[in-house]
């Protein structure tokens, strides 16, 4: 009896000293689920448990003191904590009203349309002093904010979506906790007949007001059908609000963008068909499609039916100041860099941002049919050097450690003008491919004869005195004399 009780102390003293820890050491890893800090839920559950190797009860007491932390933090766009946010939601009108709501509710969920309007009738024959029991009724809220039309549409009861909008109308509009429309539901869910039926009773595209369609994530109905990979949905919409299809989001992606991204030619061309005859304002803000069409390299006809839908989608730049050329030229699209030089060949000679012209973008990759078509179409880009760094493109290949094209230039005489140039810091491109550690170049262009082995760059070293000194310094690491 003694030793059971001994025993009994032992585990609740050792259960209260894990508890005292826990509340103490919130700060590594699960305090930061009630922080900002971008740590994982995942990651933190085992990193904990793999520092203390406790069990999963005292885990779960460790959880419950954070989730108590969660539980107070603000909900966004409000300043009302989570549990009296949902509680002011729920709260009846009335004494029936709640009541009345979770069969509604209920009735939403299942598609029950004849028990739907009957609840509806009842109410308004027995509250004979209220004049708007139905609109106040209807025009309740779930904790995630979603009214009747949210809650019938996500389910796909497109005639009980059809009653409810006859029963009130301006449900139409209403948001959600995400600024989502039952039409925005509809789309990433791909319903198709529930969106058809929401877009019957929408307003004509020459009355629509965009701010009505965009939720928290500035994403139009379209975006969201094309997000989630339903073409079908994403045509009804472009057919119903052209306009939709040039609106860009958070992301500055506009719905050609996301078509185009995608390789969804069908829905390129419709953009197309439609958007051309609704040109609204700022339609070319955000990201080129054209960017997206080449990066995707999914369908040629996609490229070539972005680039002529508008000149600023050929001539756009991305963040870091590369064009369309840049993109196809770095990513090794030997018919997109064909098409664009087609049909602007000037922009061979654009630089990005780090003064990188679109034949180094293929040499840093080296990809040696990008640069034989970008000289087939501009031999003098032999010549050209990144206006920052003084490279030339043999420098670039020798510094990315890309032999395959060192050899092409090598084997070349039109290139042995490239083999002895310097860089704005002296280094020619052995001095940068010793310094890189890229053995292959170092070789093949310390065997070519052309190669002069005994130019110093602007730190007074050859090659060899960059190798040497590597050595030492790698000797110097490992404690050798």
């Amino acid at each position: 009896m003694a030793d059971k009780e001994l025993r009994a102390a032992t585990n609740e003293d050792t259960a209260a000293s894990i508890s005292i820890a826990d509340d103490e050491d919130d700060g590594e890893d699960l305090r930061s689920l009630a922080s900002d800090q971008p740590v994982s839920r995942k990651e933190a559950v085992v990193r904990r448990r793999r520092k203390t190797g406790y069990d999963d009860v005292s885990f779960r007491r460790q959880y419950n003191n954070v989730h108590e932390k969660l539980i107070n933090k603000k909900v966004p766009n409000t300043t009302k904590p989570l549990e009296e946010f949902d509680r002011r939601l729920l709260e009846p009108t009335d004494g029936d009203g709640l009541s009345l709501y979770q069969q509604l509710y209920s009735y939403a969920t299942q598609g029950k349309i004849d028990s739907f309007k009957d609840t509806i009738r009842k109410l308004e024959a027995d509250k004979v002093h209220d004049p708007n029991p139905r609109v106040r009724l209807l025009s309740q809220l779930s904790p995630h904010k979603n009214t009747f039309l949210h809650i019938a549409a996500s389910f796909g009861h497109a005639k009980l979506v059809a009653e409810i909008l006859h029963l009130h109308k301006p449900l139409l509009f209403k948001k959600n906790f995400e600024d989502d429309t039952a039409l925005h539901m509809t789309a990433k869910a791909g319903d198709f007949d529930t969106t058809n039926t929401l877009l019957r009773e929408a307003p004509g595209a020459e009355n629509a007001e965009l701010r009505n369609w965009i939720n928290d994530e500035q994403n139009t109905p379209l975006h969201e059908a094309l997000i989630h990979g339903h073409q079908s949905v994403a045509k009804c919409l472009i057919k119903a609000y052209p306009a939709f299809s040039f609106y860009v989001n958070k992301e500055a992606k506009s719905p050609l963008y996301l078509a185009a991204e995608e390789g969804f030619d069908e829905i390129v061309k419709l953009i197309y068909k439609k958007g051309v005859e609704k040109k609204p304002e700022g339609r070319v803000n955000g990201k080129s499609p054209l960017h997206a069409a080449i990066l995707s390299r999914r369908n040629n006809d996609i490229l070539k039916i972005v680039s002529s839908m508008e000149e600023i989608f050929v001539i756009s730049k991305d963040g870091k100041g590369r064009t369309p050329l840049h993109s196809a030229a770095s990513i090794g699209y030997v018919e997109g860099v064909r098409f664009l030089l087609g049909r602007r060949i000037s922009d061979s000679h654009q630089m990005d941002h780090g003064g990188n012209f679109p034949i180094h973008s293929a040499s840093s990759k080296g990809h040696v049919k990008i640069v034989k078509e970008l000289l087939r179409h501009c031999p003098d880009s032999k010549e050209l050097k990144n206006s920052s760094s003084g490279e030339n493109i043999l420098h670039v290949a020798a510094r990315c450690g890309k032999d395959n094209l060192v050899k092409y230039f090598l084997k070349k005489g039109e290139f042995r003008m490239l083999i002895n140039q310097k860089d704005r810091k002296g280094n020619t491109p052995l001095h940068l491919a010793t310094m890189h550690h890229h053995p292959k170049v170092v070789y093949r262009l310390a065997w070519d004869t052309r190669t002069n082995l005994k130019l110093l760059n602007d730190s007074d070293m050859t090659a060899l005195d960059i190798t040497e000194s590597t050595l030492e310094t790698i000797a110097s690491y490992h404690g050798v004399s």
